[in-house]
């Protein structure tokens, strides 16, 4: 009786999943830069953009170790 009672749960969320799985509630269209949170159109300005962003990124371990070393605050 039990068994009976979790098998059937489980063959219903199995059909729950899947129609979840089929639905189109998460479809993006596929057109280029549209999945992105950011503008790729202003070629100039994404440069800039990234660059200060991956610039400091990688240099504030620097920065802050010449600040150590300098005595500067």
């Amino acid at each position: 009786m039990v068994a009976n009672v979790f098998a059937r749960s489980a063959l219903r969320s199995r059909v729950a999943s899947r129609q979840v799985m089929r639905s189109d509630l998460y479809h993006f269209s596929n057109s280029n830069g549209q999945n992105i949170p950011f503008d790729t159109k202003n070629r100039a300005a994404l440069a800039v953009k990234m660059t200060l962003y991956l610039g400091l990124g990688f240099g504030a371990p620097f920065i802050g170790m010449c600040n150590r070393k300098c005595g500067r605050v």
